[in-house]
């Protein structure tokens, strides 16, 4: 079972095979996808992790359908735009960043946190329209998210506790899968998936205590492995429609995993594995367990995500022939249906 972390960007690039697989995998029937009818899911997207990032730097991101800058003010603070300077449509990813404003590399127009050109480089007045689209930021757990939308509809969810009593892994891999994040999402009501693939005896029938919300759901998972016999007791669930989260213990051992989904492209995914566990009292002894829980955490959700690779990879996903055992995963469908979606920036971005 491999644990490497898969990179797909050159696949996003444009080799014609890779289009052409996404492209015949997304009519699936009785489902949405992700850029259908110009709309995308109004969820939070990692976009990348806090440290790609340095105080005055600049990286661009696929995003949706289209790009964005990813910035930093030179006193730190994060700021995502589209990437597309409205004078004549140079990448603002390879400009540069005075103070908190992005300049841009061919004219040297320069815009404010807030998206509007603050100035030229040639004193000309400014307008209204000289602006890029700004998306609401937030940098948690160790990366910038984008939202959807001119406002947030909905946070980020919590991992058990504050986080400032939570330790994080110093390292947060990444994993491109050829799916819309929701895809993967479905296998968190899946029953028959998490005993089947993931080999997960699950204790009672959790589908009967899912706690369903406006953004998403929540359960507790009780159960062992199969093949190790470890018991399992998590609370996991989907926040919007892109973002797994657990909380619980492994053998007693207790850590949060966090893994949400961007977009580059639709039909894609770029996944991150954020793994914490409650902090160290201080002491040697205390450090050792943090890190080792930490390290073994991170081991194993690799491991399990891997198991799906290959599944959603390939799959064209469907509302087919649900069965009894399919009540949870069905209502998780239609709840996709009227997930609310958007694409504010779209005349921006593209």
């Amino acid at each position: 079972m491999s644990t490497q972390v898969r990179d797909l960007e050159s696949m996003f690039n444009g080799e014609q095979a890779a289009v052409d697989l996404l492209d015949r995998r997304r009519h699936g029937r009785g489902v949405t996808y992700e850029g259908q009818d110009d709309q995308f899911s109004q969820n939070w997207y990692p976009l990348c992790r806090s440290s790609d990032v340095a105080s005055g730097g600049v990286l661009g991101r696929n995003f949706l359908d289209g790009r964005v800058a990813v910035y930093r003010s030179e006193d730190g603070v994060a700021n995502v735009v589209s990437a597309y300077c409205p004078h004549n449509g140079a990448d603002l990813s390879i400009g540069k960043v005075a103070g908190d404003r992005l300049v841009c590399a061919f004219h040297h127009w320069e815009f404010d946190m807030a998206g509007k050109c603050a100035r030229t480089a040639t004193n000309d007045p400014v307008t209204s329209a000289m602006r890029v689209f700004r998306y609401p930021v937030q940098e948690r757990y160790g990366l910038i998210w984008a939202f959807n939308g001119e406002e947030p509809l909905y946070d980020l969810p919590d991992l058990g506790f504050p986080d400032e009593e939570l330790a994080f892994h110093s390292e947060i891999p990444h994993l491109d899968l050829l799916a819309d994040p929701w895809v993967f999402m479905c296998n968190t009501t899946d029953f028959n998936h998490i005993n089947i693939v993931h080999g997960i005896e699950v204790d009672g029938d959790p589908s009967q205590d899912i706690d369903w919300h406006d953004h998403g759901y929540s359960y507790d998972l009780r159960g062992r492995f199969k093949e190790t016999g470890a018991t399992i007791e998590y609370k996991v669930g989907i926040h919007g429609n892109n973002i797994f989260y657990q909380m619980g213990s492994v053998n007693g051992r207790w850590f949060a995993f966090l893994y949400p989904c961007g977009i580059h492209r639709p039909g894609t995914l770029r996944s991150y594995f954020v793994i914490a566990t409650q902090k160290s009292d201080g002491t040697p002894e205390d450090d050792k367990r943090v890190q080792e829980t930490l390290d073994f955490a991170q081991a194993l959700e690799i491991s399990v995500v891997d198991q799906d690779v290959e599944i959603l990879n390939t799959i064209r996903f469907t509302r087919g022939m649900f069965t009894r055992g399919d009540k949870a995963l069905g209502r998780f469908v239609d709840y996709l249906k009227t997930f609310p979606r958007a694409h504010p920036g779209a005349d921006y971005i593209r």
